[in-house]
């Protein structure tokens, strides 16, 4: 699925949902390195990884436990007036 529509159905369930008071965010990662994606960058891994991160503002690739924080905050009661967001995890890809 795409980030568009992530967005858009974040959106959405937190218009039905929140009448509940039931809160819709949603997080949209760069790329996020795993076992399974470096294995698949086989032996240009060194090369992409460089290029990933020159891509970003941070100048680093994005790890799963980089993902932790904002999940925290989402899942706590400092985000509770929160909903219908999504939160770019990208090292500031997307203002590049």
């Amino acid at each position: 699925m795409s980030k568009a529509a992530v967005i858009g159905i974040t959106r959405s369930l937190a218009r039905e949902l929140g009448r509940d008071w039931i809160r819709v965010n949603s997080i949209a990662p760069s790329a996020v390195l795993t076992e399974g994606t470096t294995e698949n960058m086989g032996d240009k891994k060194d090369m992409v990884l460089e290029a990933i991160a020159a891509g970003q503002s941070l100048k680093k690739n994005l790890n799963t436990e980089d993902l932790v924080g904002t999940v925290v905050f989402l899942s706590s009661d400092a985000s509770k007036f929160i909903t219908g967001q999504t939160i770019m995890v990208d090292g500031g890809t997307v203002m590049l």
